[in-house]
C-alpha cells in the first residue's frame, strides 16, 4: 500500500510459501486487492516434488535418465493442467459473489477452503478406502494414477511402495478429481461422510465411462449443434448424476444428511 493507504497493484500472486503475512492479505484484500494465495499458487512446485520422489522410489537413476526428457514434458503438460483446474474452481466460487461479504468470499479465503476440502476429502478416503476395496485394487488406482511415461514403466513396480503411501496417492488423486471437476459445494455438503471412499471410487468408474460414452457421441451422425450441446452436457453433469443414481445413495430416494 502506498502512503496515502491506496494499492499500487491491483493483483498479487504469491508464487512462494508463506510470500505474505495473514495480516498483510486482509488488509490488502480489505484494500481491494485480489491475491492469488500460496496454497494455489505455488501448489504445483508441491506436486512437481511428489512427481519427483514417486519416479525415484519406483525406478533406479539409470532407468530414470533413459526417459527424462518424456517424464519432464509429461510432469509440465499435468502441472498446467492442474493449475488451470484449481484457477477454474477459485475464479468459479469467485464470480459467485466477487468477493462481497465475509473473507471465505475473497480469493484468499477461497483458496484456504480449497485446500481445506480437499484435505477433508482426501482424509475420509484414506480411513475408508482399506475397509472397502482390497490392496490390489488400491494399487491399480495407484498405478492408474501415475503419469503416462511413468506408467509405462513402472506400473508393475508400484508394489514396492509402502502400503500407507499408495493409499495416501490414490486418496489424493480420488480427491482431486471430485473437487476440480464438481466444485466446492458438492465434495462439502452432498456426500455422505461415512461413504467418501464409495462415492469417490464410483465416481472415477463413472468418468470413466462417460469418456466412453462422449467417444460414441464424437462419432456419431448428429447436427453439429446438438452434438456439441449433448457433449458439454455429459461433461458438466454426466458423472454425478451417475453416482448419484447408484446404489452407493438410497434407492428409495430419501434424503441423506451428508454428515450421515
Amino acid at each position: 500500500l502506498t502512503k496515502g493507504g491506496k494499492p499500487s497493484s491491483p493483483l498479487i500472486v504469491e508464487a512462494a510459501n508463506i510470500f505474505i503475512e495473514q495480516e498483510a492479505r486482509v488488509k490488502l484484500t480489505d484494500s481491494g486487492v485480489l491475491i492469488v494465495k500460496d496454497s494455489s499458487a505455488n501448489k504445483c512446485g508441491v506436486i512437481c516434488s511428489a512427481m519427483e520422489i514417486m519416479a525415484n522410489l519406483l525406478l533406479t537413476e539409470d532407468e530414470f535418465l533413459e526417459f527424462r526428457e518424456e517424464y519432464v514434458t509429461d510432469v509440465l503438460n499435468h502441472l498446467r493442467h492442474l493449475a488451470k483446474m484449481e484457477a477454474d474452481v477459485m475464479f468459479q466460487e469467485y464470480k459467485k459473489t466477487l468477493g462481497e461479504g465475509d473473507w471465505g468470499n475473497s480469493l484468499p479465503g477461497i483458496a484456504e477452503r480449497i485446500s481445506r476440502v480437499m484435505n477433508m476429502s482426501s482424509d475420509y478416503i484414506s480411513e475408508q478406502l482399506p475397509k472397502v476395496v482390497e490392496m490390489k485394487e488400491i494399487t491399480d488406482l495407484a498405478a492408474n494414477a501415475l503419469l503416462p511415461s511413468l506408467r509405462r514403466r513402472a506400473k508393475n513396480q508400484i508394489h514396492r511402495l509402502p502400503e500407507g503411501y499408495i493409499i495416501n496417492m490414490v486418496a489424493k488423486y480420488l480427491s482431486s478429481q471430485m473437487v476440480y471437476h464438481e466444485g466446492l459445494d458438492y465434495v462439502e455438503r452432498s456426500i455422505p461422510r461415512k461413504k467418501f471412499a464409495q462415492v469417490a471410487l464410483q465416481y472415477f468408474e463413472e468418468t470413466k465411462r462417460i469418456n466412453e460414452i462422449l467417444d460414441v457421441v464424437r462419432d456419431a451422425s448428429l447436427d453439429s449443434v446438438d452434438k456439441e450441446e449433448i457433449l458439454e452436457l455429459l461433461r458438466i453433469g454426466g458423472p454425478r448424476v451417475a453416482v448419484s443414481n447408484s446404489k452407493i445413495f438410497a434407492p428409495s430416494g430419501k434424503n441423506q444428511n451428508s454428515s450421515d
